[in-house]
This record gives structure tokens, C-alpha cells and sequence, in this order.
């Protein structure tokens, strides 16, 4: 298993397939025991996997399957159900379900909750590969997310919650809306980013999936009630307060005001003058002036008056209020 865990070591540090295969090809003639050269073998059926050479892949692990059977070594066994059935996915075949199973049928009866954690999340992701029953990937995904919990693995209960987002997400998306947050969630706990960006895509996926669900909600409610189609839904807009914009009417109704003070004024004046040059003698007489009629202007004072602004609610008085 140690040769294992270093084979997968170094494609996770970034090694290049190519050269993981040439260090088994190499190992693999150096290996004197079956049960390195199995190890050696899953090794390489990883890196193929990632070069996308399934057929290679599936059978190098198969074979290390087989010996890893006829020399009971559970988790090497486990290993390599795990690269079988991945080859399996990658293919879409119908019979990556079936492997899975047997896979979570042999860690149930040795009692090993995380081996069929692990087995039964490949279940779920097979489930999904093949796209026939969504609702049977989402319950292995979370029975394998309640058995990550049970041995205390964060990151494997994150990767549940993921796949069980996307089982939902064809059949509820308000459940996969919220078990993406939970595996959100987690992942940021466990600092677990590699499933981050799976887990942030789906949670995308599930708020698209409900929008378009609504969106159908209400045109089908409109096309009931006998409307043409949807009325289209104005954007919110916050309110924008600024410098009130000139009224002309206020502006030429004050101007003209002006200009008939200003005559009225020049009048007067000259009617004095004409006095007082036809009689030298001053008489009192009465000082007014009749003024025109004329429409309220637009700066008048009734401008603060009730009727001009918003109304608003005030309560009536208490009973202690009324007592004072």
C-alpha cells in the first residue's frame, strides 16, 4: 500500500504521467514479489488514466485487481476497485455500478466504514456517469456522506455533499442549492480547495437551475390567464436626490410678475411728476395702486403646505398624552 501511496503521490505533486510510467515500467522489472507489481500496476493505470488511455488503464487494473484478491490485501484491493471502476467512468459503462457495488459489498463485510464510504461515493458517481437514475446516485451519495461523518473524514463528507448536489440538481434543485453550501462549507473548513471549484460550479449550476424553474413558473401563470406574454419585470433602481429642476412656468409666471412692478413703479413716478409741475401746491391724496389680477405664481408659500408633501402616518395620541 506504501508503494501505492507513493505512485499517487507524485501525480498529485505535479509529476507528468509519462514519466510516472517510465519509473513502474522500470520498477515493474526490478519487482520480484507479485504483490509490488500489483502495486506498481495501479500506479501505472492511474497515470494512463491520465493520459486518457482507458482500455490500458482498465486492464492493468484489473490484472492488479485479480492478484490483490489472491493475496487478501484489503486496501490494495480497495486501491485498485477504486482505479477500475474510475476507468469505468471515464468509458461510461454500465458496468462501473456493478464493480462499485461489489466494491461496497466487500468493505461492508470487513467492516470498513471508510473503504465503503469510498465505494459507495463511486457508486453515486457511476450512478451519474450513466445518467439512468439520478435519484439512486443521490442515496448513495448520502449514505457515503453519513459514513465519512461517522469516522470523522471532512473531506470526504465535502465530496459527498458534491455529488449529491449534482444528483439533485436534475430532480430538486433547492436541495442541491443547499447541500452545495453545506459542501461549501466544509470545504472551506478542511481547506480542502481542490473540491472548492466543483463545489462553487454546482452551487452555480443549482441557482441557475431554480431561476430558470421560476422564470417557467411565471410564464406559465401569465399564459393562464389569457396574456399575450410575459410582462417584462423593470429593473429596481435606487432613488436619485438632487437639485430639483426648474420649473419654466414658475420661472416666466415670476419674470412677468417683475416686469409689472417695474411699470407700475415708472408709471406712478411720472403721474407725480406731472402733479407737481400742474399744481405747485401740494395736496395729500391717496397712495394706492390697483393691481392687475393674476394666477398664483410658482414660488408662492404654499410650496411647505400639506397638500404638497408626502403624507405620512402619525399615530394618535396616548392616554397619557391626552391626561397631560
Amino acid at each position: 500500500m506504501d508503494l501505492i501511496l507513493q505512485g499517487k503521490g507524485w501525480l498529485q505533486d505535479g509529476e507528468p504521467p509519462s514519466a510516472v510510467l517510465e519509473e513502474t515500467d522500470e520498477q515493474l522489472k526490478a519487482a520480484t514479489q507479485n504483490q509490488s507489481k500489483a502495486a506498481w500496476k495501479v500506479v501505472a493505470a492511474e497515470a494512463l488514466l491520465m493520459q486518457g488511455c482507458i482500455a490500458e488503464a482498465l486492464e492493468l487494473g484489473a490484472e492488479a485487481l485479480a492478484q490483490f484478491k489472491q493475496l487478501h490485501l484489503r486496501d490494495c484491493e480497495i486501491a485498485a476497485y477504486s482505479v477500475v471502476i474510475d476507468a469505468l467512468i471515464t468509458k461510461q459503462d454500465m458496468g462501473a455500478v456493478e464493480t462499485a457495488s461489489n466494491a461496497a459489498a466487500v468493505c461492508r463485510q470487513a467492516s470498513d466504514g471508510k473503504g465503503e464510504a469510498t465505494m459507495l461515493l463511486k457508486l453515486a458517481e457511476a450512478h451519474l456517469a450513466t445518467m439512468q437514475d439520478p435519484y439512486a446516485a443521490a442515496k448513495s451519495a448520502i449514505s457515503s456522506c453519513l459514513l465519512f461523518r461517522s469516522v470523522n473524514d471532512v473531506q470526504g463528507d465535502a465530496d459527498a455533499l458534491e455529488v449529491a448536489a449534482r444528483a439533485h440538481l436534475l430532480y430538486d434543485p433547492e436541495q442541491s442549492l443547499q447541500a452545495a453550501k453545506e459542501a461549501l462549507t466544509l470545504c472551506q473548513q478542511a481547506g480542502h480547495f481542490k473540491a472548492k471549484a466543483r463545489v462553487e460550479k454546482t452551487l452555480a449550476a443549482a441557482k441557475a437551475q431554480i431561476a430558470i424553474s421560476q422564470q417557467a413558473a411565471q410564464a406559465q401563470s401569465q399564459s393562464s390567464r389569457g396574456d399575450r406574454a410575459v410582462q417584462h419585470k423593470w429593473p429596481k433602481v435606487p432613488q436619485q436626490r438632487g437639485l430639483p429642476v426648474p420649473d419654466a412656468f414658475a420661472v416666466q409666471a415670476r419674470e412677468s410678475e417683475e416686469t409689472g412692478t417695474r411699470l407700475a413703479l415708472q408709471k406712478e413716478g411720472a403721474q407725480k411728476v406731472q402733479t407737481a409741475s400742474a399744481s405747485p401746491v401740494d395736496k395729500p391724496g391717496a397712495n394706492f395702486m390697483r393691481k392687475a389680477f393674476k394666477w398664483t405664481s410658482g414660488a408662492h408659500k404654499t410650496d411647505e403646505a400639506w397638500y404638497r408633501q408626502e403624507l405620512v402616518y402619525l399615530p394618535p395620541p396616548s392616554r397619557e398624552e391626552v391626561a397631560s
